[in-house]
Parts: C-alpha cells; sequence; structure tokens
C-alpha cells in the first residue's frame, strides 16, 4: 500500500498543476453531459506479468520481484483507459469459455466496461501473454499465444445497436480478420450517410504490427483517425514522425487523419489538407512499466477528441497519459 501512495506521489509531483487542471478539465466536462457509449473492438487476452530487477540470460535460475495476472490486449486495454478517464466504455471481441473467463469477465466488471456482446466460443483457447517487465529499464518483452480463438466477424458486430445512435466512437484494432473489419467499417459509413449529423458514430482504426500493414492499408481509406505505430512507419523507410504522418496521410479519406506516437519523441498528427501537429512527449521522473502504453495513447486520444478537443490538444492529452502510465505499475492509478 505505502508503495502505491509513493507511485500516486511521484505521478502528482511529475505534472505541472497547470497540466492537471487541464486533464481534470477535461474528464468532468465528460461526467457531466449525457454519454454515448466508446466502443473498442479487438482482442482480449490473459498477461502474466513477471517482474524482474535485470532482464533474465538464456538457460539461467532467476527468482522474480514480483508476478502479476493482468487483463491484456490492445483494444481491451485502451477500453480500461477510456473508461477509467470517464468515458461510458464497451468492449467487443471474442472470448475462450476456458479457465480464464471469469477472471476477464470480472476484470472488465471492475473497470466499469460493458461486455455484452462479447461472444463465447467452447472447445476454444483463451489468447495468454507471458510478458517480462524490467524493473532496471522499464522495458516490457512479450511472449504471445494464440492458438485457436475465432476473431471476431460481421455477424457478431451486426447484434449491436448503431442504428439507434448508441455509440458516439468506435475504434477498431487491426487484427487478421481484415476483410470482417472492412464490412464493418462499410456498414458504419453507411449508417452515418442514412444518418443526421448527431447520430453520426467516429471511426479509429489502429495500424500496429508492421507484417499486417499491406493488408490494413486497404481499409485507411474507411476509418475517420488512423494511428500508425512507429514499428510500423520504421518498416515502411520512415525515420521521423513527422515524414510518416505527411505522406501516410495520403491513404486516408478526406478528411480522415493520422496520428503516429512515436515514444519518447512525443506524437505527430496530421489531418488529411490539414496542417502538421507535433507534441513532445512527457515522461515520468522514473520508467516503472511500459506495458500498454501505446494502448493508453490511444485511449487517451481516442477520449479527448471523443469530448471535442481539437486534434493540437488531444495529441498532447494523450502523450502526457501515456507518460504518467510509464511511471506507475499498471493503469489504475490513472483514475487518481
Amino acid at each position: 500500500m505505502e508503495k502505491t501512495r509513493r507511485q500516486q506521489r511521484k505521478y502528482v509531483d511529475f505534472f505541472p498543476l497547470h497540466m492537471l487542471l487541464n486533464i481534470k478539465e477535461i474528464m468532468e466536462g465528460c461526467k457531466a453531459g449525457t454519454q454515448k457509449k466508446v466502443l473498442s473492438i479487438g482482442l482480449v487476452c490473459l498477461d502474466i506479468i513477471k517482474v524482474v530487477s535485470d532482464f533474465p540470460r538464456e538457460d539461467t535460475d532467476q527468482r522474480c520481484l514480483d508476478c502479476l495476472w493482468r487483463r491484456g490486449g490492445n483494444a481491451s486495454n485502451s477500453a480500461s483507459v477510456l473508461s477509467l478517464l470517464g468515458a461510458s466504455s464497451e468492449f467487443l471481441g471474442s472470448f475462450s469459455a476456458g479457465p480464464y473467463l471469469q477472471f476477464l469477465q470480472s476484470d472488465f466488471k471492475e473497470y466499469g466496461i460493458s461486455i455484452t456482446h462479447c461472444p463465447i466460443y467452447t472447445e476454444t483457447d483463451s489468447p495468454v501473454s507471458v510478458v517480462i517487465v524490467n524493473r532496471k529499464s522499464g522495458s516490457r518483452t512479450i511472449l504471445h499465444t494464440n492458438k485457436n480463438l475465432r476473431e471476431l466477424c460481421f455477424e457478431d458486430f451486426k447484434k449491436i445497436n448503431v442504428k439507434d445512435a448508441y455509440y458516439s466512437w468506435i475504434h477498431f484494432e487491426g487484427r487478421s480478420n481484415v476483410s470482417e473489419i472492412k464490412k464493418m467499417l462499410l456498414y458504419l459509413r453507411e449508417h452515418n450517410d442514412a444518418s443526421n449529423e448527431s447520430n453520426h458514430i467516429t471511426t479509429s482504426l489502429e495500424v500496429e504490427k508492421p507484417e499486417r500493414y499491406s493488408e490494413l492499408r486497404g481499409l485507411m481509406d474507411l476509418a475517420d483517425y488512423i494511428f500508425v505505430s512507429k514499428e510500423v512507419a520504421q518498416s515502411l523507410g520512415y525515420c521521423e514522425m513527422k515524414l510518416a504522418v505527411n505522406e501516410l496521410v495520403e491513404n486516408c479519406r478526406q478528411g480522415g487523419t493520422v496520428i503516429c506516437p512515436w515514444g519518447d519523441c512525443g506524437a505527430a498528427a496530421k489531418r488529411k489538407c490539414g496542417t502538421l501537429i507535433i507534441s513532445p512527449a512527457f515522461p515520468p521522473e522514473e520508467v516503472i512499466d511500459t506495458l500498454g502504453a501505446g494502448d493508453t495513447f490511444i485511449g487517451a486520444a481516442v477520449f479527448a477528441l471523443n469530448q471535442g478537443e481539437n486534434l493540437q490538444e488531444s495529441v498532447k492529452f494523450a502523450c502526457k497519459v501515456a507518460g504518467a502510465k510509464c511511471g506507475i505499475m499498471g493503469n489504475q492509478g490513472l483514475r487518481e
């Protein structure tokens, strides 16, 4: 408990007062209005986290500082951040009926995240990640297993009620079910074309894995916001975030936006035919845990944009929240 208090004090000390007030104003503005839901679509998995004092050498026996179970998955993590910041958050993704189901469902409930529409499959295995968190550097090394859990399909998505404007924003984690995601995005485009502006649903897509870019590139003109990872940008030959967003935004629809977080360099963003946006990073005094920092950035950016903040302030806000997350273990401290 004392350790948690020290981490929270460190978090507060890290932010100048005007930054804390800015974040508080955004969050209070969210709580004051009647909220539609923000839906995050993608993976949920079990993260088994091993905290070590130094990264282990191969073929050695090493005692860990701590071992934790945590709900993981990109979209699952972003849904948590949205809920912690005050949004009405829902997650949509496949579950296995295996031994980890109760833990994952209970954790979603603890965060106040709706999972009403999630399909549950028998005779499948839940994805599991073993994560090595190096206390010395704050780095995280992920060993992921996903044997046979079925990805979400369009028929699962159609069961949610978008026609009654229940959602203000739907975010997609760019996974291997590219053809199904395309159907979902086209379905939402049809919904928006047939609706008045107040019932429009904003869409966003995360492009994180370099090996999936060639397939996901064809979806970049279907979503309103595209989050491109540093790893994808570098795999395409971009050595800096400004050049990456300037060129990648050309793949977007008219009015579409590319946002590219670049670790300790901050983040860049650009709306098609708009001006380049740059935010610095806001690193903590001490890096404690970087697991889920990218998902935190996306959740915070979606939260601010969904509340009507402009692109510059939203990207800056996301950098602040992601920086704060790196200075604490897990993400529960973001609530405080």
